[in-house]
């Protein structure tokens, strides 16, 4: 159990700049290789720390908006129970046809998700070394309406996983996890005490049997289904989750002086992980894609009709630079050095912000800083946050 302690003290320490990161990680890094192509673009790799000092009072809880859901600042019964749900969400490589060509890419055709169109946050974050990914969900505003009945394919943990479920304070699905004394996922748990608050779902549990299932027809391991609305009726009622509020502004003040983003680049390491968002500016809207391929989302596990599957889309895209260890040196047991501070490349109403982030503590919120050290002031809507190592390549298009 002091291996798991010493992990998790060194994601809270990692307080040194990008750049001293980026070098650790490249240096023991020999097999991601980037691909893609940046003539062009705006290139963002490797910068320098910004040491962005917070202005007054920039690191403050904001105050819970009555009527206002703290996730996305859409319009929210404040009287409704507040216990936001992270799931952990399978982004395996699929093959869809565009027009008359054949894409393979992460997370899309039959390897795409279901009920992210309930997600409020969608976070991406490393899962190997070699790039390759893994999404959670963040669901909060939907279980005002009852939803989501059914979301996945659900799948596994890692250490950052553990992290961001202690930084929202509600409950966490996955479907099993690294067992190894100094990597386990359910001891960090419950050393943390999770467990405890009944807040920690295993769907490899055994138990649950009345709100999960296998979907027919999907290929194995990726296909758990889960009703997120009734494993959450299972969390105690004495479990509290405290709102820590994102800020919302009707109009965003990142114009004059902004350069425009119409196109977002994101390189993990892996050629099927490459991923874009695409500004429609109609919507002011960032619409996801895993390669040229629209990144789509089906109704439900039942409802995996393309007619009915729908396209991710984003008021608010946040690259948040942090730093990967890999426990005895294993490619697939990443720690995410997700308390601390950093670069944040920060995109919002087709302009992009040099920004900052700081996480203060293991059960702090992460705030996120524009270039003048106050707390980012996001669109209303859903907002993505990409957990992106500084040594991988991220570049837009203006």
């Amino acid at each position: 159990m002091k291996k798991i302690l010493s992990l998790l003290l060194v994601a809270m320490l990692a307080l040194s700049t990008v750049s001293a990161v980026a070098e650790e990680i490249v240096r023991n890094d020999s097999g991601t290789k980037y691909t893609m192509e940046t003539d062009g673009h705006v290139v963002l790799t490797m910068d320098a720390d910004r040491a962005i000092t917070p202005a007054a009072g920039a690191l403050d809880v904001n105050p819970v908006i009555e009527g206002e859901s703290p996730t996305t600042g859409m319009p929210y019964d404040t009287n409704s129970l507040y216990l936001p749900m992270l799931v952990q969400i399978s982004n395996p490589e699929g093959s869809v046809k565009i027009g008359k060509q054949k894409i393979t890419a992460a997370g899309v055709g039959e390897r795409s998700p279901w009920g992210g169109q309930y997600a409020d946050i969608v976070y991406e974050g490393i899962l190997y070394r070699s790039g390759q990914t893994r999404i959670t969900f963040l669901v909060s505003d939907a279980f005002a309406d009852g939803q989501p009945l059914s979301i996945g394919p659900v799948r596994s943990a890692r250490i950052g996983h553990v992290l961001l479920r202690e930084e929202w304070q509600g409950g966490i699905v996955y479907a099993g996890g690294p067992k190894a004394e100094e990597n386990n996922i359910a001891a960090m748990f419950a050393e943390l005490g999770a467990s405890d608050k009944g807040v920690t779902f295993n769907l490899l549990d055994g138990k649950y049997q009345d709100v999960k299932n296998r979907v027919s027809g999907v290929k194995a391991p990726d296909n758990y289904n889960v009703n997120l609305v009734g494993i959450r009726a299972l969390i105690p009622s004495t479990t509290v989750a405290t709102p820590h509020p994102f800020l919302f502004t009707d109009v965003s003040p990142y114009t004059d002086g902004y350069e425009m983003a119409y196109s977002i680049n994101m390189d993990w390491g892996h050629k099927r992980y490459i991923s874009h968002f695409y500004y429609d500016e109609a919507n002011n809207l960032y619409l996801r894609y895993s390669g040229d391929a629209p990144y789509m989302t089906f109704a439900e596990a039942e409802d995996r009709s393309d007619e009915n599957s729908e396209q991710l889309a984003f008021s608010n895209v946040i690259i948040q630079r942090v730093g990967y260890d890999y426990t005895n040196n294993s490619k697939i047991m990443p720690v995410m050095r997700s308390v601390g501070k950093g670069n944040a490349d920060i995109f919002i109403g087709g302009r992009y912000i040099p920004g900052y982030w700081v996480r203060e503590s293991i059960d702090s919120p992460t705030i996120f800083l524009d270039d003048k050290g106050n707390e980012i002031q996001l669109t209303r809507g859903k907002t993505f946050i990409g957990h992106f190592p500084p040594e991988s390549i991220l570049s837009y298009n203006n």
